[in-house]
């Protein structure tokens, strides 16, 4: 899918704005604190309902009550309204016909910001995250069962909260984790699955990328992987005692973490600091090709990792995205690869894009 037109109204710092797009490969520029992010930003927000680093009521500019979003792709009209008055209102619409936040579906997309860069140095939360952003994408079923774990899991420390206090019915728990065993498996199926096919790629696109042949495995870790229901319920059951005891939820897929070796070494001891960010580029790569299929592909926002990444790298990045539409930010020009001369470039001045 490619984006033809994105307009922005009350939307971080633009007032109104609204961009065409006729090019596969799109050059935002523009000095530090311009808006770049805030652009790429608003296409993000069009194809998951969300930001990838504010709630929603802070994406609405300053001094406006609401921002509103537009977007065209292919033969879809994509428009996401967010209102604040005493509470925040949202309406989101295909087509001009109202749907719920939960089954949106319009276009994927592999977003690129410089902290990815530090990937395997940040804690598991991150690498979960980097998880979840992309299988949610993939499947609506996993979606949905990350929504429910998120509820299960919020009601369960709860009542372990109250057990713990000496209060509550220890029996309560065993719904929960019943319902927890059910969004588990799902979520841990679709984990191992891509799991499996990085593993299958990695060595192979990272020997292009770098040119060196390393031997690499990637290894997911996780305590319910694996497991049938009954399985996971004496899982479980095995840590309940634990569990009441620290008032926490100790089993499940927001434990799971996945880790890189090289040659049999994890990584963050055996890759210099480079290394490590063409590991990052290479899952990043991988995502994209795991999102595409015969109907579409996702869209490329890369902000500013340009300015992190050296003239080869930059080049192997582009080469590799070939057949995706791309935006790309960046404060000069010079950071750029050579590209193609059929790139539309947008200069972000002034609070608006010329």
């Amino acid at each position: 899918m490619k984006l033809t037109e994105v307009k922005l109204e009350n939307f971080r710092n633009y007032k109104k704005i609204g961009v065409a797009i006729d090019a596969d490969l799109v050059l935002v520029l523009g000095d530090n604190a311009s808006g770049k992010t805030n652009f790429l930003e608003s296409i993000y927000f069009l194809s998951r309902l969300k930001s990838f680093r504010a709630p929603d009521d802070l994406l609405i500019r300053v001094g406006a009550d609401y921002f509103n979003l537009q977007a065209k792709v292919q033969e879809q009209k994509l428009e996401a309204v967010v209102a604040k008055n005493t509470i925040v209102r949202r309406v989101f619409k295909i087509n001009d016909q109202k749907v719920k936040r939960t089954i949106w579906q319009s276009y994927k997309t592999v977003l690129f910001v410089p902290n990815d860069l530090n990937l395997f140095i940040l804690g598991p939360a991150t690498r979960r995250k980097f998880l979840d952003e992309i299988l949610s994408q993939k499947s609506k079923e996993y979606s949905l069962a990350l929504i429910s774990l998120g509820h299960i899991l919020k009601q369960k420390a709860a009542l372990l909260e109250v057990l713990n206090q000496g209060s509550g019915d220890v029996s309560e728990l065993e719904s929960w984790n019943e319902q927890l065993t059910q969004s588990s498996r799902i979520i841990e199926q679709h984990r191992y699955l891509f799991i499996d096919f990085i593993n299958q790629r990695f060595k192979h696109l990272n020997q292009e990328l770098t040119g060196l042949s390393s031997r690499f495995l990637v290894e997911f870790i996780s305590m319910v992987a694996g497991l049938d229901e009954q399985g996971l319920l004496a899982k479980l059951s095995q840590y309940q005692e634990a569990e009441i005891k620290s008032g926490q939820c100790l089993v499940g897929p927001h434990r799971d973490d996945f880790v890189i070796k090289k040659d049999e070494v994890l990584n963050i001891f055996n890759s210099s600091r480079g290394e490590l960010r063409t590991q990052v580029l290479t899952l990043k790569l991988l995502e994209a090709e795991y999102l595409s299929d015969d109907k579409q592909k996702p869209i490329i926002l890369l902000d500013d990792v340009f300015s992190e990444l050296d003239e080869i790298r930059r080049a192997k990045l582009i080469e590799n995205l070939k057949g995706y539409q791309i935006f790309i930010t960046s404060t000069e020009e010079h950071h750029l690869p050579k590209l193609s001369k059929e790139a539309l470039v947008l200069k972000v001045e002034n609070n608006a894009i010329i």
